[in-house]
């Protein structure tokens, strides 16, 4: 499984108790607020180089780097998780560096993009994953309470969901290969949070030149391929999350299958002795944001790209 990835999300915003008013998304109140700009905000004033807290899930992120180009803006958020005591240690000697604390959150960069067009009801956030490392979990819940406490007089609230090309993806899957497929469960043990998460993996891949069976990909997004369909080994626990490598032309992609609806990754190859570079990063989200554009019939010129 690729380790650097990245994922593509749809922000709206609408009417509270609306569910389909959808505002246009460069002028979305009597005031003519654009998206691009509030967003901005947010993370300058939101989020800054101090960095905020989302207490209920324990996860935090800072603002690293902003640079904005056209109606995009590319950025880099340091964002981790927090509230479990551990230790540092250093590798090649065994000796302990640090003791980490409740309060301590060890946060990674983590490289976005957010694409707002001067038309249409739904800008474009993509996000870097790295392992089951993102920044999801903390920007999303992040920006919904702070535009909620600035637009909830006008009723307006924040949309946050997967971008899913129904037809692009349909059609790489159709024509791709699965390369690897796994099952992920995590588990604390007891209500004690300072045990912190234990995650198990359960992994297959496919031998030199052969291919795991095509009809894994539909049964797995389908939630009808457990886990005991796939190993030899019988009572593995249910999987909280299924990850599938496919690929098609030497292209990787990847779904998670989680409780949620089907999302798809997208990789970023890189040297193998280090990340990706942001030239890697833009150059891959900027292919597939225009290429699904391209899908949906949109004016890429209202995005600038």
């Amino acid at each position: 499984m690729p380790r650097h990835q990245f994922a593509l999300y749809e922000i709206r915003m609408r009417k509270i108790q609306e569910p389909k008013s959808y505002r246009q998304v460069y002028c979305f109140n009597p005031r003519k607020d654009d998206l691009f700009e509030v967003y901005t905000k947010f993370l300058v004033d939101g989020v800054g180089t101090k960095g905020a807290t989302v207490e209920k899930s324990e996860r935090y992120a800072r603002l690293h780097s902003l640079e904005e180009s056209g109606r995009t803006l590319w950025f880099t958020v340091e964002s981790g998780r927090y509230g479990t005591r551990g230790k540092v240690v250093d590798t090649e000697t065994g000796d302990d560096a640090y003791e980490i604390q409740d309060d301590d959150a060890a946060a990674y960069p983590l490289r976005q993009a957010l694409f707002v067009p001067t038309v249409g009801d739904f800008a474009l956030w993509a996000t870097e994953v790295i392992g089951h490392t993102s920044a999801i979990g903390s920007l999303s819940p992040m920006f919904r309470d702070w535009f909620k406490e600035r637009y909830d007089s006008e009723r307006l609230s924040v949309d946050i969901n997967y971008f899913q090309d129904t037809n692009a993806w349909t059609k790489f899957i159709e024509e791709s290969s699965l390369q690897e497929i796994t099952y992920i469960t995590r588990e604390r043990d007891g209500d004690d949070r300072s045990v912190g998460t234990r995650v198990q993996e359960h992994r297959i891949k496919a031998a030199r030149r052969l291919r795991l069976p095509r009809d894994w990909i539909k049964r797995a997004i389908e939630k009808k391929l457990p886990p005991d369909s796939v190993f030899s080994v019988s009572g593995l626990p249910e999987a909280d999350e299924v990850r599938l490598q496919i690929e098609r032309g030497g292209r990787s992609r990847t779904i998670v299958v989680d409780r949620d609806w089907p999302r798809f990754n997208y990789a970023l190859e890189g040297p193998r002795d280090g990340p990706p570079g942001d030239d890697v990063f833009r150059r891959e989200v900027l292919s597939e944001v225009g290429a699904s554009l391209e899908y949906l019939g949109a004016d890429r010129g209202a995005w600038m790209i």
